[in-house]
């Protein structure tokens, strides 16, 4: 499946609002060891209030239809490419009335495994045996709007793309030449998957104008969320 399809199966609701001192998260993981290693980490995280875990698939796509998160943490190890899918997508559209933010995390950096996760409509792939702080302010990024996934999946992501994707990016080639030279500043910024806070500290400007600029840039690009606009940036723009 290409980056076409992606353009249809991909989409979430609003974006899940995020507390302004912790964001809400829960861990899916059916290997009970590194459930309770997850689960102890963010308790004794000050940023991080754990509101779910669970080993049990099911039970966790039951319980975030009424369970307010902002971010899940899906482990997708040992899962094929269609499990992958479904899992991510089930949680997507149980979780709908709520809309969290859903991120795939492995121990493999693999580029496979972040494609379908990404496909799916997860909002990028963390890594397992990353330090923790990095694990933890991915997590952040993700709830802030942002997107995670390491540069090495991120340039595997791009040399999986099918061969029918060159049409994709070739039809919206010649929007970047409709993006203002601001519009051109966040998105390269978007493109190192830093989140609207972070981008608007880096800018000087308000998260709200960062939120502007990155919906005018889907409209003009014809893109459905932020993670095809990384990928339209990586493979389209020269100058990122």
């Amino acid at each position: 499946m290409g980056l076409g399809e992606l353009d249809r199966k991909v989409g979430r609701g609003a974006a899940a609002t995020v507390s302004t001192s912790t964001v809400r998260v829960i861990v899916y993981d059916p290997n009970f060891l590194t459930l309770a290693g997850l689960a102890s980490l963010f308790r004794n995280e000050p940023s991080i209030q754990l509101v779910g875990q669970f080993f049990d698939r099911q039970e966790c796509v039951r319980t975030v239809q009424t369970c307010t998160a902002d971010v899940i943490t899906v482990c997708i190890d040992h899962l094929s490419a269609p499990e992958t899918s479904a899992l991510v997508g089930d949680l997507i559209a149980a979780a709908a009335d709520v809309s969290p933010y859903v991120v795939a995390m492995s121990m493999a950096d693999t580029g496979a495994s972040a494609y379908e996760a990404l496909r799916a409509g997860a909002r990028g792939v963390i890594l397992k045996n990353c330090p923790t702080r990095r694990l933890v302010n991915e997590i952040m990024t993700v709830a802030d709007g942002g997107t995670a996934l390491p540069e090495s999946m991120m340039q595997a992501l791009l040399d999986s793309s099918a061969p029918s994707d060159a049409a994709w990016f070739s039809a919206r080639a010649e929007g970047q030449t409709r993006l203002t030279s601001r519009q051109r500043e966040v998105l390269a910024l978007v493109a190192r998957g830093l989140s609207n806070s972070e981008i608007a500290g880096s800018l000087g400007v308000s998260r709200s104008t960062v939120k502007s600029h990155v919906s005018a840039m889907l409209r003009v690009l014809d893109l459905r969320d932020r993670t095809q606009l990384i990928v339209y940036a990586h493979r389209v723009l020269t100058s990122i």
